[in-house]
This record gives structure tokens, sequence and C-alpha cells, in this order.
């Protein structure tokens, strides 16, 4: 392996070591040429979004390929896909920030299944993220659609987000491409960092108007 992915290589794994919430002792990492895969075991849904978010996080890495599987303790006692889908009607019911009146919930073995309207594209995300969380998931597909409360022309949503680019000192406006069609919104071009690609990526999901964003983004 070249010194410059041994060296990616060990960030990635003191970076996973470093957060508590992750329990890397079964995470297995390989690099070749700034790619990264994750192959290996961790202990819940959120474990495995987060072992990803840390390897991007580490400068050098330009992908991730997270093949990470959720292996629960063999002591731990699980929740049926019935609880399961009780648990997270009733924590979505809680929830005041995202509106999941219209959100059918299904679970199968554990995987589970988010069908329905929302009302922006924010929520959706905010709810994926609230299911990630529930015990016993294994995987979440999100097939919500969205159908804006408040709707806006293409030019509207593509001159807001690049105002709002503007407005952030991290993001260079200049090397990102915003293309908007039927409100789905397109963003290309090479940036810096993760962090970078990220706050790029928030800034389109939380636009209004928007009803789904594809990230064609790259780290240089």
């Amino acid at each position: 392996m070249p010194e410059k992915d041994e060296k990616i290589k060990q960030h990635i794994i003191d970076h996973l070591t470093w957060d508590a919430s992750v329990h890397a002792n079964e995470v297995n990492v390989s690099v070749k040429n700034g790619k990264v895969e994750l192959r290996g075991n961790v202990q819940n849904y959120t474990a495995r979004v987060a072992a990803e978010r840390n390897a991007y996080q580490v400068s050098g890495v330009t992908e991730v390929s997270n093949f990470l599987e959720i292996s629960f303790p063999p002591a731990q006692t699980l929740p049926t896909d019935e609880e399961i889908n009780e648990n997270i009607r009733r924590i979505l019911s809680w929830n005041s920030n995202a509106d999941a009146s219209m959100v059918e919930v299904t679970t199968k073995e554990h995987t589970v299944a988010l069908d329905g309207k929302i009302g922006s594209y924010w929520e959706k995300n905010v709810i994926e993220d609230i299911v990630n969380g529930v015990r016993g998931v294994v995987e979440v597909n999100n097939n919500l659609s969205v159908k804006p409360k408040l709707k806006a022309l293409d030019i509207n949503i593509k001159n807001d987000i690049e105002s709002a680019f503007e407005r952030t000192n991290l993001i260079n406006e200049d090397n990102i491409d915003v293309e908007v069609k039927k409100a789905v919104v397109t963003l290309k071009g090479a940036v810096r960092n993760f962090f970078i690609k990220s706050q790029a990526h928030n800034i389109a999901i939380y636009t209004t108007g928007v009803v789904d964003v594809v990230d064609e983004m790259t780290v240089k």
C-alpha cells in the first residue's frame, strides 16, 4: 500500500477508535488511491452511518464504500418487527420538527420501509434519521415522496441555494454548479473536503421548494 494510503488508513482507524458511538473493534479499513472500503460489523444502524461519516472526515479521502453489517450483541433481546413499528410510530408522533402524519411504516426482519408523502425534503431526512436511531432497526428504505407545502420556481430555488453558498465562508460557490429541474437539485463540482461537500448538500436540503437532491460533487 502506498505511503499516502497507509497514512489515510491509520487516520481513519484512529478516528473510528476515538468515536465511542462506533465500537470499532470489528471494523476493517482498506484504502486505495484515497478510496475507502469499510467492512466488518457494528452494533447498530447509527454506528454504521457514523463510521462512514468519520471516514469521510479524514483528509485525503475521496470516496467511501460502506459494506458494514449490523451485528447485535448475542445477549441483547431485540424487539419484534411489530414492536419496532409501534416504537417508530410513537416516536414520530412525539416529534414536533417533522409532520409524519402521512407516513406509513412497515418493518420486515428489522428492515424499515417508509412510504407516503411529506411536506419538505428536509423533513424526509429528519424522519429517516429518527428511524435510524430506533432500537432493533438494521436498515431504512426511505421511499417518501416530497410534496412541498411551499412551491418555488426552479430559477428561484437555484438562486436561493447560490445565495446561501455566498453567505457561507467555507464554500467557494464558483466551484459548485447548481442545476434545478422540476425542483430536483443536482450539485456538481469539486470541493476541498467532505465537510464542505456536506455543508453544500445540507444547504440544498433545507432550501424551500426542493423535492430531491442529487449529490455529484467530488472531493479533490
